[in-house]
This record gives C-alpha cells, structure tokens and sequence, in this order.
C-alpha cells in the first residue's frame, strides 16, 4: 500500500517522539491546574471543517492556522498561507509576467500538487466563485486574495484528506475553510508597514461589531498596498552575473534586430548590435549571427498591489430558526512590468530593399522587437472586482432532528490589459505607410503623413530615420481582456441522531446541492483577429456547467473508544451519467493517550468550463534548434474531455502521553487518473523535428507546428486532452507542546511531510516518471521538494510575546532542457516576532522575516530562481500597531 521510504518513515516519527519524550517527562511534573488550563485551551480550538456531522471531523487530518501564527510569519495578505501548509507544494503567489503571464495578482492553494483546480477553497463552509483567469496550464482556481479581510479571519482549517464525499468533486486534494470571526464585542484596528530592500508595504485594517434588529452584524474592512520590487534590485536575478547563459533572461528577439538575407540564407546581426545607447543588447561574439537583449533587469519579482477589502456577517435568532448572511467584496488592482516590447512571434515580417534604411540591398526578414532596452520596462495591468452573497437559515425539526438551508452567489471579473505590437500596422510602416494619419490607399511611402518605421539600429545613432514617438503609438495595440467567472449555489440538510443504544449511537446527514458554474472570456478585436505579434489569436468564449448532487453521511459511535464514518455523493452534471464518490472513515481509542484513525474514498473531477469550451494564448519558453525561444501557443478546449478519477487512502495515530503535549502521524496516498492536461509544447516540437530529419512530411506533429520561411516557429497548435495519471504518498509528522515558564507560558511545535512517490505517466499507459525533488517542467506538476518543515517556539505573558519560526525546503532537481547544473539547494530561512502590550488596549510589535536576508537558491530560470518555491524579497521586516476600542 505504502512505499518503502514510507514505512521506513514511520520510524522518523517514532524517532520524532523519542526526542520529545524528555520533554514529556517534565510535563509529567506540571501542576494539576497547569493541566485544566491546557485542556480548557486545547477545547477551544474546535475543529469543524471535514464533515457534516459535528464532532465526526476527529478522523480526518485537520491542520489549523491561527491569528497568531498569521503575525509571528508576517504574513499581510492571504495569499502567503501557502507557505505555512507543508502538505501545499506548487501554488502561483509571488508571480511575475515572465513565469505566468495570465494571472498576476492571483494565489491559490495546491494541496499534494494535485493540481491547482484540485483544493477546494471555503469560507465559513461555503463555495467561493473560480478566479476570472486561469494559469499558464489552464488551471481553473479560487483566488484567495479576494476573499475576506485579514483582520476578520479567526483561523485556517486544512483538510489534507480526499473530501470529495461530503463537499463535492472539487475536494479532490482535500479542502481549505476560512473560518471568520463572530464575536467581536468591541471595534478593533490594526496598521502594519513592512520594508525589505527595493519594496514596501502596508495594510490598514479594521472590524467592529454591533446589535442590529435583535440580531449581531460584524463589519470588516481592509486596504493593503505593496510596491514592486523590480528584478533590478536583486543581484541574482542579473543575467550578465551567469556570463549571459542561454538559460537566463536573455533572447535572440533584440531590439535592434537581427535579419535573414536570402542571398547568404543567414541571418546577420543589426551593425550597431553593441553601440552603447542601446541597453541590454549584445552579441555572444564577433560571429554572432544574432543581436540578443539582455531583458534581466525589467521585470517585478512582486509586483505593484492594492487590494481593497469589505465584509459583513449578520446573525439572528427567530424563535426557533437561526438566520445568517454574509457580503463580501474585493478590489485587486496589479501593475506588473515586463520587457519594453514583446518578440515577434507570430508572423515573419519583411523588410523590402528599397526601405531607405535598409543596408542590405536585397529584401531581408526581420528578427526582434518594436522597442529596446532604452524605452524602460512597459507593464501589464489587472483590475479584479470580487463580489459575493451568502445567506442561510438552521432550526430543529423535533428534539433530534436539525434542518438547513444556504445559498451562495459570487463573482469575480477581470480587465486585463498589456501592450503588444500590431502586426499589419507594423508591416505597413515597414513598407513606408505607417503613422495614424496614413492612408495606405491614396498615400505614398515615406511622403507626408505616411512614415517608414526604421527597425535598424541606425535610428537612434542618428545615421538613420529616426522614429518618432506618436509612429511608435500608432504601431501598439493592446492585449485586452475582459473576462468574468461566476458560481451560484443552493444547498439543504437535515441531519440528527438517528438512533441510540446503551454504549453507541447513530447520527445521519442527508442533502441536495445544486450549483451552476459560468465563465466568460472576451479578448479584443486586435487577438480576435490575431493581428499581434506576440499574443497570437484568441477566440471569444463563454460557457456554463450545471452541477446536481445528493450526499449523505453517517456517525456511528461505538461506546467511547471506536467512532466510524461513512458517506457517500452522488454527482452529475451537464446531463453526465454521473459519478460516486464514496468515503470511510474510522477511529479507534485504543488508550485515554493513543488513538489510531484511517481512512478510504473515492472522488472525482469534472472538467471545467475552461477547458471543455475555451481556448488560451500563450507564449512558453522552449529549446528550438539549440537556443531558447519564447513560441505561440493556442490551447482549444475539448467537450469530450471526461472526468477525473481519484483514490485516496490514510492511516495515522495521534499520542498524548502526558497533558500538553501531542504527536501525530499520518501516512497518506493518492490516487489520480484521467488527469485533463494542456499539451506541453516541447514534445510536439521536437517530435516535429524529428519527423523532419527523418524525411517525413504531413505528420500530426508537423501539422501541429507552423513555421515562417525562415524556420522560426510562428504556432504550435495544442488540446487540452485527458492523458495522464498520478500516484503520489508521503508522510506528515507534527508535534505541539507547552508548558510555563518565567511567568508565562512557553509552547513549542513542528510539522513536517514527507513526500517520497509522485510517479506520473504522461500518457496514462507508458512508463511512469517520477516527480519528486523536482521542478516539473517536462511534465504535468509542479515543483515538488522530498520535505517541507515548519518548527515554531513561543513564550508570552500578559505584556510580553516572542515567537520564533523555522522554514526548511530540501534541495531538488531542475529538468529543464538544456541547462547546465540541474541541483537546486535546499534552503532554511528563519522568522521571529515580538509583541508588547503597552495597556489592555494598545498592543505594538516587529518582525523579521528572513533574518539572514538569505537569497533564494540559485536555480537555471530566467531569473535564476524557481518563483514557485522560493521567495525573492530576502529580509522584510515589519512594525505593528493593534489598537481595541
């Protein structure tokens, strides 16, 4: 069932224990009222989130994240949670234009890297609506950035189980509530401002609470504001640190050009590549045939951020019923810089010879961009608007029996927006009819309002035409896009105890649930039409998905020492014969300090709107002919696309040997197949070439790869398609104890996991490769180091709190093609906090994150890190300000 690794990791736990038991032996001498405390502390922290059942949650492996963790990481949005969870691995946080172009400004959890549509996102135990934009892999996500405030999140519950049985398909992984606050008896405000080197930010946040019409409305509000912090202020982002490697920010799409002359059927660099008024641009020798630009100092490693926040919870009781309903809104706005223009990608244009720049004297082809290193960064802009409704009502329909009934409504739209080069206008201007003013029909090249557009060097040495700036705006349109996600649900419950006997009882869930999924994407006439060199085309898409569902769970307790769950859902949408996801679930006491628990279900996925019925441009890097080049890429959605299929099956133990003090254990696995994928580009091209050595013609692989008459690839043509397969186990370890010391309470903890199968077979039916310890370029994860671990200590009193974490990564491997050092180190970092109580009233405190202000490990990406692992700001610290009314 398990690997080998795994079972031997189950004696790292024992180990694990072995270490505290000195620890335990002190807890052994702890007063009798030091223990009631702890007891009454651990009672509090109630965990409610894996079933529908109240107390049921006790066999599934529930992680919690609390306010104070929260600040002790200096955390200031909710996007960096991730980092806290170590069974989450491959989420898109701190995302900049070169990694995923499509989505900045976005983040989302990745439980098991199964998968970013693979976790599903809860507040209060209800749905929140897909982001408006997907990944660069076509992933379909909750954006946690727009959900709630801060301020008003009381904790994070973590469900590292399969729960497509009691919440849906989209559980797969497991699922992520965001519990709020409900009891805030007076108006509280906090204020932090954090710096590192090259980037701040701030977040002003308040919430209060107040009776309204016999009922309780608690208000939140949030405004939070980061700076970017460009790649120019790191010195391991610079490509010329790595001697210019091919694997770093550097392209053979330079601005000036390179161009292909017919008569010597070669290309040939622009003469003035290494003139020095042209930033960035060089040459890798005197026989260089490419003018390259160094492009490592224009993007944001985070970009600029402001996101306005605003939330409202009301609670009221009506004789027997109790009513809610929640209000949220959010407004993200993103400013992310990326390279002055983007390459030509999609068609080759002509330079003619009687151009009156061109030195040539014969018709040349021209390789590069509209704008070089001189013109500064330009920049990719999002504008997110997140709304959502919720309400609901809950009563007794006799002593044993409980109803409820819920509705949700949300949606998130985006206005995406970026700067690209218009294809025909570009080579209108080349054959001398450029310019707004110009009439290519009754006009005359070069004559009046109708200008050439010089791409040679020559125009800004002065030894040519220069190009003036209202021509280089008329050539520039716009990649833009205005697209919206939207999710409405209705949900109703009856559940109670449905039988009990001496030494057991029954209790039973039963429900409905309807949702409806829509998704709208609507691209500019300019991609519409793909008249942009670098976007491509995109169609205008919209679609929607209908989902229906029954459920039922079972408790049943036999005496006090053995608890079992059963459920079951019953799923169908758009007219689909439907699926079952079945789960079982059991506990065992076996003594008052040691219980066993396990557990087994089964789940699947539908495809979503996305990639049944849209379609996605994009530009990924891959190793052409020797060098990298960025391609065009249109992925087209599939509408036979078939569900996914899931497995999951746990084992674990959790030990109290004394009171205070907890170990826990839990070996898991998952099965997943049938996996929808996006087609990787590089495949299909070197397939293609390979056809073409060997004399082929009209493969599929050739069919799929377009390129100009110089040899540059101007399209690859891929699916999303149902290919692959999963297997992937581990282990997670964790420890919590506390005990009094110099007039306070000391409390220590560690988590960890283990990740030692992630064995994925790309076509569901060859061999497998394995995923772990690494990057997963060439496959369908994500990066995946072996172990994860987070080690936390803290003391406070009634004034004082000092809080110390502890991150580990292990190192991996790096499969990208054609690089020259695939290790990536592993990398600790450590953060600490402190806060004082100035009154009962006025709390202040400062943190550090990264205290050794350590760099990420170097890794052969562009920017010489992996932007999904580790983070590039180095030491931030913070200052805190928290004031109760």
């Amino acid at each position: 069932m398990f690997t080998r690794k795994t079972k031997a990791s189950f004696c790292a736990g024992a180990a694990l224990s072995a270490l505290l038991m000195p620890a335990a032996a002190i807890a052994e001498t702890l007063p009798m009222a030091l223990d009631d405390q702890i007891v009454r502390t651990q009672v509090e922290d109630i965990v409610v989130t894996g079933s529908r059942l109240a107390g049921a949650a006790r066999m599934t492996t529930v992680e919690n994240i609390n306010q104070t963790q929260l600040q002790a990481a200096g955390i200031s949005d909710l996007s960096q949670i991730t980092r806290l969870v170590g069974a989450n691995s491959g989420s898109e946080n701190l995302i900049d234009q070169l990694n995923n172009p499509q989505s900045s400004g976005t983040a989302q959890f990745n439980l098991r890297n199964l998968g970013l549509g693979s976790t599903l996102v809860l507040v209060d135990g209800q749905r929140w609506t897909n982001s408006a934009v997907v990944a660069t892999d076509g992933s379909a996500f909750v954006d946690i950035n727009s959900l709630i405030p801060t301020i008003a999140l009381e904790r994070v519950e973590v469900v590292k189980d399969g729960a497509s049985a009691i919440y849906g398909s989209d559980a797969v992984a497991g699922v992520v509530n965001f519990i709020t606050r409900r009891d805030v008896t007076a108006p509280e405000m906090r204020a932090k401002y954090a710096f590192t080197d090259g980037s701040d930010e701030s977040v002003i946040e308040a919430i209060g609470g107040l009776d309204l019409l016999d009922g309780r409305l608690t208000l939140a509000a949030s405004h939070f504001h980061r700076s970017a912090l460009g790649s120019d202020e790191r010195d391991f982002t610079q490509a010329e640190r790595y001697g210019r490697a091919a694997w770093t920010a550097v392209t053979s799409y330079g601005q000036p050009g390179s161009y292909f002359r017919p008569s010597t059927n070669a290309y040939v660099a622009d003469a003035d590549c290494e003139n020095p008024v042209f930033v960035g641009s060089y040459r890798n020798s005197p026989s260089d045939s490419f003018c390259r630009l160094d492009y490592s100092d224009f993007f944001d490693l985070t970009p600029e951020e402001t996101r306005t926040q605003l939330f409202a919870d009301y609670r009221k009781t009506i004789g027997d019923t109790d009513v809610w309903a929640q209000a949220a809104w959010a407004s993200t706005f993103t400013r992310a810089r990326q390279s002055p223009s983007l390459p030509i990608l999609s068609r080759t244009l002509t330079i003619g010879q009687d151009h009156p720049d061109n030195p040539y004297g014969e018709d040349v082809l021209f390789r590069g961009r509209l704008k070089g290193g001189a013109s500064g960064a330009s920049a990719a802009e999002f504008d997110y608007e997140t709304w959502r409704i919720a309400g609901g009502a809950d009563g007794k329909l006799n002593d044993n029996w409980n109803w409820s009934f819920s509705a949700t409504a949300s949606r998130q739209d985006v206005d995406y927006s970026k700067p690209d080069v218009v294809g025909s206008a570009l080579q209108n201007a080349l054959n001398g009819f450029g310019g707004a003013g110009c009439d290519i029909t009754t006009g005359t090249a070069g004559v009046g309002p109708c200008s050439y557009y010089n791409p040679f060097g020559s125009a800004l040495t002065g030894t040519g035409t220069a190009n003036s700036q209202a021509l280089i705006d008329s050539l520039t349109g716009w990649t833009r896009l205005r697209g919206s996600a939207e999710l409405f649900t209705l949900d109703a419950q009856i559940d109670g105890r449905a039988h009990e006997w001496d030494g057991g009882s029954l209790d039973l869930a039963a429900g409905l649930q309807y949702r409806r999924n829509a998704f709208r994407h609507d691209w500019s006439d300019q991609v519409n039409s793909g008249d942009l060199l670098t976007a491509g085309f995109a169609p205008d898409f919209d679609g929607t998905q209908d989902t229906y569902a029954a459920f039922a769970e079972a408790r049943l307790l036999l005496g006090q020492n053995i608890e079992a769950q059963f459920a079951a859902r019953y799923e169908t949408y758009d007219g689909s014969s439907g699926k079952l996801s079945p789960k079982l679930a059991l506990r065992w006491d076996a003594t008052e300090a040691l219980a066993l628990r396990g557990s087994w279900g089964r789940g699947y996925r539908a495809p979503s709107v996305y990639t049944t019925r849209g379609a996605q441009a994009a530009q990924p890097s891959v190793l052409d002919r020797g060098s990298y080049v960025f391609v065009n890429t249109l992925t087209s959605g599939n509408p036979d696309l078939e569900p996914e299929t899931s497995e999951h099956i746990s084992l674990g133990a959790i030990w109290k040997p004394v009171r205070g003090l907890e170990l826990s254990v839990d070996a898991w696995r998952f099965d997943y197949s049938n996996l929808v994928i996006k087609e990787a580009p590089q495949p299909i091209i070197d397939q293609a070439a390979a056809d073409d050595a060997a004399g082929l013609t009209g493969t599929e692989a050739q069919k799929r790869v377009t390129r100009s008459s110089s040899g540059s690839i101007s399209m690859v043509q891929l699916y999303f398609i149902n290919a692959s397969s999963i297997e992937t186990s581990g282990l997670d370890l964790s420890a919590r104890y506390s005990r009094p010391l110099l007039d306070g309470t000391v409390s220590a903890s560690a988590t960890w996991t283990l990740v030692d199968q992630y064995d994925i077979r790309v076509d569901g039916r060859g061999p497998s490769v394995s995923g772990v310890g690494s990057t997963n370029l060439n496959t369908l994860g994500r990066s995946l180091p072996e172990n994860r671990g987070e080690f936390g200590v803290s003391w406070q009193n009634d004034r004082h709190g000092l809080t110390g974490l502890v991150h580990y990564t292990s190192g991996y491997n790096n499969d990208r093609a054609g690089i020259t050092d695939t290790t990536i180190a592993s990398q600790t970092t450590a953060d600490i906090y402190y806060s004082y109580n100035v009154s009962d009233t006025l709390e202040l405190g400062v943190g550090v994150m990264n205290i050794a202000d350590k760099a990420p490990p170097l890794a052969q990406f562009f920017l010489a890190y992996d932007p999904i692992v580790a983070d590039p700001r180095g030491r931030v610290v913070s200052l805190n300000l928290s004031k109760r009314f």
